[in-house]
């Protein structure tokens, strides 16, 4: 479908927002929140989807109630920094926060990342949804899950 899309003239962007559209379309009677994640240019190399502008902006076209950002904190430290000013910014679109160490995506306790500022600042912009631990663990499941205590 995309090749014919693309010889039929039908910009990429253009395509997605419509692909979007039909998705979301179809999700919302379900009750499903269709969710984009930008990630960093050095795990994703060459995906289209590259800043929380992109999204944003995406988003904001497709005008979708069930479309939403996935915050990644990993990637957006990797793209832009500045995470508090970020979730604050893009808060009314967040649809799920994720999170791992920066600069290697292991666990949040060693990372550059000063994790519990982000979490209160997650919790003073009043999200109260699960938050998702996306990491590439080392060692033993119960190794590498101690960082909770550390937040709890």
């Amino acid at each position: 479908m995309l090749w014919q899309a693309l010889r039929a003239g039908l910009k990429p962007t253009k395509l997605l927002r419509r692909n979007l559209k039909y998705a979301c379309d179809a999700a919302l009677p379900l009750g499903i929140r269709i969710l984009i994640e930008p990630l960093n240019r050095y795990d994703a190399p060459g995906y289209f989807l590259t800043t929380t502008d992109q999204a944003c902006k995406i988003i904001n076209e497709v005008k979708a109630n069930n479309l939403a950002l996935m915050f990644d904190c990993y990637h957006v430290q990797l793209i832009k920094g500045d995470l508090s000013h970020r979730l604050a910014e893009l808060m009314p679109i967040i649809g799920h926060i994720q999170f791992a160490s920066v600069p290697d995506q292991r666990a949040p306790d060693q990372s550059e990342v000063n994790f519990a500022h982000v979490f209160q600042v997650i919790t003073e912009l009043g999200y109260s949804a699960p938050l998702g631990a996306e990491y590439k663990p080392v060692g033993s499941t119960p190794n590498t899950l101690s960082w909770m205590l550390k937040y709890a």
